[in-house]
């Protein structure tokens, strides 16, 4: 009779064990989803939202604002009417993050074995860094799928050696490339570690690889164009290439989430719990060694957990080494392409010892994870929440109070609250909005990518918003929560001074905010005196947001949170 691991290790017990493991992946991820729209994702909703498919990719080509290939955008575009306009463009996002968990799973099946396949796919559902991802607007969760998705076919491919297979390793390899830049790095380590295991492959291996390569001809001369843009520079500028952005980015994309310090997500016990659980690992790793030495196991490195290793090492070491001789693409988010291959490498070392440390190993370290995924679930760790302003302001305001807005850093021409968040609200639509600190939209879209265009000045705003109140009220929705006074009096308004540290802390988010929130200063000074404070209201997110209300007459300061 089998055994208890046997047991838990056949097809119908694994397959349960990944049925549960990616609901609940599916289920962390929905209160992230409902989210309001934030940074680059409002990119994606002023590209998807209102333009053809057509218009979506000529978008997208020649000095862009928008360096990206199109894959995602026009998956995107075709789900953009099926949910609320903000949420519909992160349906893809949240398909494909969810399908990359039961991928992961058979990834590890055939290569590290399934205990350690499912550890792999339970990573991949409770990390921080990817519940995040998974739920963005953007390129990443359709990323993770495709890179799970195209090892798994080069694996079929080389086992069965059936033609049709290798048709579909060339498919996935093509749309990965059509879907991020930086899976190039990951295609190159896989076809090398192919090449270099199967001989017997290597003609069908190269052939299909061209194949993908002459797919992506037409996207070329974008790529071209792309690397002459000055926003091919805006990751250097925004986080220099250097070890103290290797080793933060490293943590919180292995660990944690790309805008709040790890203390904070996973926190400082998960941390302490992930150690152990490596710990654990890493001595069952030792022993295991040991034995080998002795000749009672082989020494040798299975070829396939060699591919696992190359997986979750080819993004981090390829952009490392490109960022130190050429612009820096190294980021936190480009590193998403190697996550399948670190989550199984971390399975199949807390697996690869006897079965009571095996169990504490594996309890650990998805005990640390699950801690972190469950303190996503805090409004204070999601998304700043533009949406319960704009239900704020149409509370206690009339439909011609003004709304001044101070964006967060993003890119494009839209503004997460004024063009975003009352989408679809009419009365908040018919309230007047001013941006503070930015150009024009109109300016904004009429003009080359990149370009540098004035912003109003913050005291001409401050005399049209207070003109357009009259007697009513005037709204100033802006990020931070620091107290009135703090702004009024600022010169250089700074994140620590608006009340952003600890949870955005140093760096490149940071130092945009920095620089967001200078506008504040000269606006307060510039409105009437009789304009008074008569609230504030503050709601939370890794970036809080302040609702300032203004009205004319004697000053009634209160506070809410």
């Amino acid at each position: 009779m089998p055994g208890r691991r046997e047991r838990w290790s056949s097809p119908w017990a694994a397959a349960l064990a990944v049925g549960v493991i990616t609901l609940a992946g599916l289920l962390l991820r929905l209160p992230s989803f409902d989210d309001s729209l934030y940074g680059d994702e409002l990119s994606t909703y002023f590209i998807v939202t209102g333009h053809s498919l057509g218009r979506v990719v000529e978008l997208l080509q020649g000095n862009s604002v928008d360096l990206n290939p199109p894959l995602f955008m026009a998956a995107a575009w075709t789900t953009k009417g099926l949910a609320d306009p903000a949420q519909s463009v992160r349906l893809v996002s949240l398909a494909a993050g969810t399908v990359a968990i039961p991928l992961t799973y058979l990834v590890g099946s055939r290569t590290v074995g399934r205990p350690a396949g499912l550890v792999g796919a339970a990573l991949v559902a409770l990390s921080p860094f990817l519940i995040f991802y998974t739920t963005e607007a953007r390129a990443y969760g359709l990323l993770l799928a495709l890179v799970a998705l195209c090892n798994l076919l080069l694996l079929q491919a080389l086992d069965t050696g059936r033609p049709a297979w290798w048709v579909a390793y060339a498919a996935c390899s093509a749309a990965l490339l059509y879907t991020h830049y930086t899976p190039v790095f990951l295609l190159a380590a896989q076809f090398a570690w192919a090449f270099a295991t199967h001989p017997e492959a290597r003609r069908r291996l190269v052939a299909a690889n061209l194949a993908a390569a002459v797919a992506y001809l037409p996207w070329l001369p974008t790529v071209l164009d792309n690397t002459r843009s000055p926003g091919n520079k805006t990751i250097g500028i925004l986080n220099p290439f250097g070890w103290e952005a290797v080793r933060t980015d490293l943590g919180r994309w292995s660990l944690g989430h790309p805008y709040i310090p790890l203390a904070t997500v996973p926190g400082r016990l998960a941390l302490a719990t992930i150690a152990a659980g490596v710990a654990a690992g890493l001595v069952g790793l030792a022993a295991k060694v040991l034995r080998a030495a002795e000749g009672r196991l082989s020494a040798r490195l299975p070829g396939r957990t060699v591919l696992i290793l190359v997986l979750a090492l080819a993004t981090p070491v390829s952009l490392a080494l490109y960022s130190e001789f050429s612009d820096t693409v190294w980021d936190t988010r480009n590193l998403t392409a190697s996550w399948p291959g670190l989550a199984l490498a971390a399975g199949a070392l807390v697996t690869s010892a006897g079965r009571p440390l095996r169990i504490l190993a594996t309890g650990l370290l998805i005990g640390g994870f699950a801690i972190g995924a469950v303190k996503l679930l805090d409004s204070s760790h999601q998304r700043p929440d533009y949406g319960a302003a704009v239900s704020f302001i149409d509370r206690v305001g009339a439909p011609g109070d003004p709304v001044v807005e101070l964006p967060a850093p993003t890119p494009g021409p839209l503004t997460p609250l004024a063009d975003v968040a009352r989408a679809g609200r009419p009365s908040a639509q018919r309230r007047p909005a001013f941006r503070l600190g930015i150009p024009l939209r109109s300016a904004l879209v009429n003009a080359p990518p990149y370009a540098s265009l004035p912003a109003p000045p913050p005291s001409a705003v401050a005399r049209r918003a207070a003109a357009v109140a009259g007697s009513g009220k005037l709204f100033l929705v802006a990020p931070g929560s620091a107290p009135l006074g703090a702004l009024r009096s600022a010169n250089g308004v700074t994140a620590r001074a608006a009340g952003l540290e600890p949870a955005t802390g140093s760096g490149p988010t940071a130092a945009l905010l920095t620089a967001a929130l200078r506008p504040i200063a000269p606006f307060l000074r510039a409105l009437p005196p009789d304009l008074s404070l008569i609230e504030t209201r503050t709601f939370p997110g890794f970036l809080p947001i302040s609702v300032y209300v203004f009205q004319a007459g004697p000053a009634r300061p209160r506070g809410g949170a």
